[in-house]
């Protein structure tokens, strides 16, 4: 799918492989940091993993419409790992 050509509706369709990491708050407790490496800045972080994902969706959106908006390329996403 070429993003010169693809809908709004089909980029943000398109699924990015997830990077999830347990790590340190500031305030001593640990929290998950999930974040898609393809997209720059799509990082979040939260109590929860719910949190956490809630967050990064709200952020994948933003990312991709803007993007989208300003008529530059969306990142394509890697291809997942096989075991």
């Amino acid at each position: 799918m070429s993003t010169t050509t693809a809908t709004l509706e089909e980029l943000l369709a398109v699924p990015y492989v997830l990077d999830v990491q347990a790590v340190p708050g500031n305030d001593g407790d640990w929290r998950c940091r999930v974040g898609y490496d393809e997209l720059p800045g799509c990082v979040a972080e939260g109590r929860t993993p719910f949190d956490a994902l809630t967050r990064l969706e709200r952020l994948r959106v933003e990312i991709v419409t803007a993007l989208h908006e300003q008529g530059r390329p969306v990142p394509v996403p890697r291809a997942p790992l096989r075991v």
